[in-house]
């Protein structure tokens, strides 16, 4: 019927309407991109948001099903390249891409825009801005911020990451084929350096082509300095080439400029990076003029080796150059060398009669990683006499030392029980300052060369698993080594001192040496030495290669072998450990003495004979030691208790007497002549007498008894606030050690009874550290030398005269004298002369502490140092860390370190060595910004300053300000100076908030 056909026309004619509405609006939305002749993108032809198009992560599944036209092509935030159907034009690998807000598919099937913290990446290539456009088959992507009106700035500004290289810009369009780009507004960070352009070009080969740049160091918006060039080109981890440019500082621009500059950044090493070292400048008024110093160039030659070329000179004729290298080889060594040489001429003008002085030094730590079987290590330091008195460059230590030290060690395991070492060993005495000269005499340098070889000790009766029986814990061993050692103490070719008679030499010449005249010799120069005056030393050759033949042919070669027996212990009453013991040694000598006695010359003639000569001596041994406790209850408010831990040991040694002919080890002289009267031990001389070795010049008979004392005390202390059920309580340390020590030899025809050692350390307030050592004397002394009136034991009344060298046991105290040396007198204790219950003979005390703030002493970092764990592996770091006090910390308020050290020699009961010195060290943050160094101190003994600097820093970001000022010296030598320095900073170091401390040095003054 017809009223049924109308609703079916309707349907169909309002289904041709949606039809056509549909592909009106599909009509629209292919509509393709504006292109030029090539087809390629116009630049900055950006779409329109299309709703209909949008596809929400919120609302749409990550799984939606897209349109034909776009299978195939875009699937999720993820596309993997197709080469087979796009050939080179599609990407090489797959690309990510995400969007906060949310993400378009142009239904041209190959442009996706992504909006709000969107990113893009492909391989080692990122990309992240407010806006991303990706162009699939122009294999472009193009990105952009976006104005915030809220926060009324730009936001979302395109960050870009091409491996290493990271880029800050306002603007980029980048393509992914060819690796080319162009960008606006870039920030980016080359090297040490920040780089910033208006417009910038990108090629392939990561070089960059920078319009309207600037260059600087100083990682702040607005840099307080850098260079302003035109262009600038940057060649990808190499270098920085510049075209006309000049420096601003504070955004004032130089007047003068360059026409092209050249800024080298290679590969950061972990040893540093090459560069130039700009020079240190100031004055020493009354020493060697001005001077430009530390300058030099840095070569870091690979990964693992830097190298540092450095040199000196000043106004006035001195000069000096040094070469440093810091080495490392992960997992395996480290270290470090340094090698200086200066020239010096002080005084007022350089005056050609004046002689040059040439000073020198070395020093090379190396520390191995322990792993394997072998160990190499060293620490060499060696200069010359007068190198830290006039060139100190480390600090008050290195210039007040009178000693150096070198080692060189090599060690390996071989197996389970072998082992063998290597040695070498240099030790410096500098000698006394001669207050004329200013220079040091009587150096003296000993060179020894050690090796050793051993096996561990071995038990041959263990059985396997252990059955616990006594005999299981015999042990045995063996210990071979030896040494060559040279020395510019030239000795005698047969040491005649303390003989007491003639000898005749090889050249039949009779020659006769006096203790006494030795010792009023030493006397002498004692005495000088305590009046200011250096007396020469006639034992003594320089150390120098004009005198190398003479020192060598002075050299001793010794060889000592050991085999160390360990029998079982033994425990007494459960208390006490006895440990018995047999030890077996002895030396090989390449030359032993023949003593005859020639009774035509009524002296004795001393050959020496040339080979291969062992010695051997054994002892049998035992020792013994426990520990006990006592506590005393004080049962105070705080106080609960003491208590005092004891541990006594004590233990005996038994050698045989080797005097015996049976052993050949001795020869004794007949009673007649020159030699009648002299006691048996006097007329027994060793073969081997002064070659070294553990042969003695006597008898070495001896039944010593040793023993030992060692003291704790601690307080038990109520915690404020703690109750009484001991949970609360701490224990706090009195004494953390007292130790008396001594020996008593039962066989010794004189003085049994040895020094004694008596030494504490303790920790006070927390802070505060005490250490104190000192000897002891239990002889009585007497002078001698010129003729002396003695009082006698025997004869309390009356004056009796005796000869200078007398020996007598009996003498007690001096009625009066001629001389000042003293020597100890045999079998007569201090105790029995009234000199006091024992002689001090030395003693050395050292008092130390550190004030800062809490936060400062908890503070914490790499090594331990207080410096924050920023890129441990960086050169600079590492140094920072092995030297803190070389740098400032403007992190710390202040610190404060102060120290007290006492030395005391007693040469006689008349004549002392007094070393007295207060020393004070620290900082102060009067600002952030501001901080104030000094380190001073007081020497008691010459009643004036040690040598005090005063230091003022100032942390400028990207620059660094130093001034020091020396104004007192320690020394009539040495006078104060003054230095300033103003230099741009690593980034590094602007991210530790650390300046360089500039060390003092420094021969000549402030004043004059």
């Amino acid at each position: 019927m017809r009223p049924n056909r109308i609703p079916v026309t309707l349907s169909r004619l309002l289904l041709c309407l949606t039809s056509l509405c549909w592909a009106v609006g599909a009509f629209g939305q292919t509509k393709p991109a504006s292109t030029t002749t090539a087809g390629k993108a116009t630049p900055g032809a950006i779409r329109p948001i299309q709703p209909k198009t949008v596809l929400t992560p919120g609302i749409v599944s990550p799984n939606v099903v897209l349109p034909q036209s776009l299978t195939g092509r875009v699937g999720d935030t993820t596309r993997v390249a197709r080469k087979d159907s796009t050939g080179d034009a599609a990407f090489q690998t797959t690309v990510k891409y995400q969007a906060k807000d949310s993400t378009i598919y142009l239904a041209d099937g190959q442009t996706v825009e992504l909006f709000g913290d969107a990113s893009v990446i492909y391989g080692d290539i990122s990309l992240k801005a407010a806006y991303i456009r990706l162009n699939y088959i122009t294999n472009e992507v193009y990105a952009r911020g976006r104005y915030d009106s809220t926060l009324k700035k730009n936001i979302g500004q395109p960050i870009f990451q091409d491996g290493e290289g990271k880029y800050d810009t306002k603007e980029i369009r980048y393509n992914f084929k060819t690796k080319k780009g162009k960008i606006q507004g870039v920030i980016t960070q080359q090297g040490e350096g920040n780089i910033r352009g208006v417009s910038v070009k990108k090629d392939a080969e990561d070089n960059l082509y920078i319009g309207k740049a600037i260059y600087t160091t100083c990682n702040l918006a607005t840099p307080h300095f850098h260079i302003n060039a035109s262009k600038l080109k940057v060649i990808h981890n190499k270098q920085v080439v510049a075209g006309p440019f000049n420096l601003v500082i504070s955004q004032v621009p130089l007047p003068i400029g360059l026409p092209f500059g050249f800024f080298p950044f290679p590969k950061r090493k972990e040893i540093g990076v090459s560069g130039v070292l700009v020079p240190q400048y100031g004055e020493e008024p009354n020493g060697r003029g001005f001077y430009l110093r530390d300058g030099g160039y840095y070569w870091a030659v690979s990964e693992n080796l830097g190298l540092q070329f450095k040199g000196q000179i000043y106004s006035r004729g001195s000069w000096g150059l040094g070469l440093s290298s810091a080495y490392n080889k992960r997992y395996r060594y480290s270290g470090s060398f340094n090698l200086a040489f200066n020239r010096n001429r002080s005084g007022d003008r350089i005056d050609r009669t004046q002689q040059p002085r040439n000073d020198f030094s070395i020093n090379w730590a190396h520390s191995p990683v322990p792993r394997g079987r072998g160990s190499f290590s060293a620490n060499v330091n060696a200069s010359s006499n007068s190198y830290n008195q006039f060139n100190s460059y480390t600090g008050t230590n290195a210039y007040i030392s009178n000693v150096a030290a070198s080692s060189v060690q090599y060690s390996r395991t071989l197996g389970q029980y072998a082992r063998f070492g290597a040695n070498l060993r240099v030790n410096q005495q500098f000698g006394q300052v001669n207050p004329t000269t200013g220079t040091r005499e009587n150096g003296k340098t000993d060179i020894s060369s050690d090796f050793n070889f051993g096996l561990n000790q071995i038990a041959p009766f263990a059985l396997r698993g252990g059955t616990g029986r006594w005999y299981e814990s015999f042990r045995f061993g063996l210990d071979v080594s030896g040494s060559i050692s040279v020395s510019n103490t030239i000795r005698r070719t047969v040491d005649t001192t303390g003989l007491g008679f003639p000898v005749v030499t090889t050249n039949s010449s009779v020659t006769y040496v006096s203790t006494v005249e030795r010792a009023l010799d030493s006397a002498a120069r004692a005495q000088a030495i305590l009046n200011g005056r250096i007396v020469t030393d006639p034992n003594l050759i320089a150390f120098s290669a004009q005198n190398a033949q003479a020192i060598w042919n002075n050299r001793v070669v010794q060889a000592r072998y050991s085999i160390p027996i360990t029998l079982p212990n033994i425990k007494l009453m459960r208390y006490i450990n006895v440990t018995p013991g047999f030890s077996l040694q002895g030396d090989i000598f390449t030359k032993k003495l023949n003593y005859t006695y020639v009774q035509a010359q009524d002296a004795v003639r001393i050959d020496t004979a040339k080979g291969f000569f062992p010695s051997y001596n054994f002892a049998v041994n035992a020792s013994a030691n426990t520990r006990f406790y006592g506590t005393f209850f004080v049962r105070g408010k705080r106080v609960e208790a003491i208590r005092h831990t004891v541990a006594p040991s004590i233990s005996f040694s038994y050698i045989p007497d080797f005097t015996n002919k049976v052993f050949g080890l001795f020869q004794t002289l007949p009673d007649s002549g020159s030699l009648a009267g002299l006691p048996d031990y006097r007329r027994t001389l060793s073969v081997f007498r002064g070659l070294g070795g553990s042969s003695g010049t006597g008898s070495t008979q001896s039944a010593i008894i040793s023993f030992g004392i060692v003291n704790q005390l601690e307080m038990k202390v109520r915690a404020r606030g703690g109750d009484s059920t001991g949970s609360d309580f701490k224990k706090i340390p009195i004494f953390d050690n007292i130790s008396i020590n001594g020996s008593y030899n039962l066989l010794a025809p004189d003085y049994k009874l040895s020094p004694i050692a008596v030494s504490a350390n303790t920790q006070i307030f927390k802070n505060v550290s005490f250490n104190l050592s000192s000897t002891f004397d239990p002889y009585a002394t007497r002078p001698y030398g010129g003729t002396a009136y003695y009082s006698l034991l025997a004869a309390t009344s009356g004056l009796t005269a005796l000869p200078p060298n007398s020996y007598s046991q009996y003498i007690l105290q001096a009625a009066g004298y001629t001389g000042r040396e003293y020597v100890r007198v045999p079998e007569v204790y201090a105790l029995q002369a009234g000199q006091g219950l024992m002689r001090l003979t030395s003693m050395q005390a050292y008092i130390s502490t550190r004030f800062a703030p809490k936060q400062a002493k908890q503070k914490k970092g790499v090594g331990g140092n207080g410096v924050p764990n920023v890129n441990v592996n960086d050169a600079t770091v590492r140094a920072i860390n092995q030297n803190p006090e070389l740098y400032v910390d403007f992190n710390i308020p202040w610190t404060v370190n102060v120290s007290y050290t006492f030395g005391l020699t007693k040469l006689n009961p008349e004549i002392s060595q007094v070393v007295q010195a207060l020393t004070l060290t620290g900082d102060l943050s009067l600002t952030p910004k501001w901080k104030v160094t000094f380190s001073s101190g007081y020497d008691f003994q010459y009643k004036r300053p040690t040598l005090t600097t005063i230091g003022i820093n100032r942390d400028l970001h990207c620059w660094e300000m130093a001034f020091n000022w020396t104004p007192f010296s320690g020394s009539n030598i040495r006078t104060g100076n003054y230095s300033f320095d103003l230099r741009a900073r690593s980034s590094i170091l602007q991210e530790l908030k650390l300046s360089r401390r500039r060390s003092f040095y420094d021969n000549g003054g402030f004043y004059r």
